[in-house]
């Protein structure tokens, strides 16, 4: 029986796409660098700032230029990360679900610590998270599992009693590394091939989807 579930942000809770849109192509257009489209930033999201950066960059973009742009991206995005976020449809009502049922639950992402756990205020007030878990030092950017088996000891599970959920191939190799069962959801950032390809052992269609397994 699952005892404890782990969520990815970007994509599997919260649709973060527009703000992160709208904030990367205010830095771009700041640098004289070309803007790119949503699905080009959402293809772009997922491994952190710097992946990002180097993404949806043109090749011959310097990396002293890269690192200023970061930099600003990182200030404007901090402007504007709660405007338009919000969770998609039925993940407050499978939280609340799980939460009834006593399932620990966490949230890990390779987003900054401050965003994610901004993110988690405003937008699941009422879920008693055990980790709330961002890009910090100390913690190797996802699919290393360090975070993973930071947040399943803080648990006190054991790994087979645990799900990591999320959007992305990241996602399924960080569980797969971690050794413990991968959910891959299809309403966020990727589709369906990449979750197979990585060797996601569930793909959801829908949040609620994920109670029958469960038990």
């Amino acid at each position: 029986m699952i005892k404890g579930i782990i969520f990815d942000v970007d994509g599997t809770t919260l649709n973060t796409l527009n703000d992160l849109y709208v904030s990367f192509n205010q830095a771009l257009k700041e640098f004289d660098l070309p803007a790119k489209t949503k699905d080009e930033i959402r293809m772009g999201v997922g491994s952190g700032f710097k992946v990002l950066v180097d993404r949806c960059t043109p090749a011959d973009t310097s990396e002293e230029t890269k690192k200023e742009l970061g930099v600003r991206y990182g200030e404007i995005y901090s402007e504007n990360y709660r405007k338009t976020t919000v969770p998609y449809d039925g993940i407050k009502e499978l939280l609340k679900a799980l939460q009834e049922k006593n399932i620990a639950l966490a949230i890990s992402s390779n987003k900054s610590d401050r965003y994610v756990k901004g993110l988690a205020e405003k937008n699941f007030p009422d879920i008693g998270f055990v980790e709330v878990m961002g890009a910090r030092e100390g913690f190797p950017h996802k699919p290393d599992p360090k975070g993973t088996n930071f947040i399943i000891d803080k648990m006190g599970l054991k790994k087979e009693d645990v799900m990591y959920v999320g959007d992305s191939d990241i996602d399924i190799l960080t569980g797969k590394n971690a050794g413990v069962k991968t959910v891959g959801c299809l309403w966020g950032f990727r589709d369906r091939e990449t979750l197979e390809k990585a060797g996601a052992d569930i793909i959801l269609s829908e949040p609620l989807e994920l109670l029958k397994y469960i038990d």
